[in-house]
């Protein structure tokens, strides 16, 4: 099986409600220059169970951690 059925035969697999996200992918790969990535867009969906503002105080979290007595060397 050459490499563009293999490909052929993937696209058929593929549910028909993900076959406009594979299109696009193909639709840019077909015409972004060949040394040009194309960009991939990623969905996700997850329960996030953390503090409201847990975004926000990232850095202020890292910077107590690090500055811990754990965390310095010894």
């Amino acid at each position: 099986m050459t490499v563009r059925e293999e490909a052929h035969r993937l696209i058929d697999a593929v549910p028909e409600d993900r076959l406009p996200a594979a299109l696009e992918v193909l639709r840019q790969w077909a015409e972004s220059n060949r040394q040009q990535r194309p960009v991939r867009r990623f969905r996700t969906t997850a329960i996030f169970d953390g503090e409201p503002d847990l975004g926000v105080r990232s850095k202020d979290i890292v910077r107590q951690a690090w500055d811990s007595e754990e965390c310095r060397p010894a």
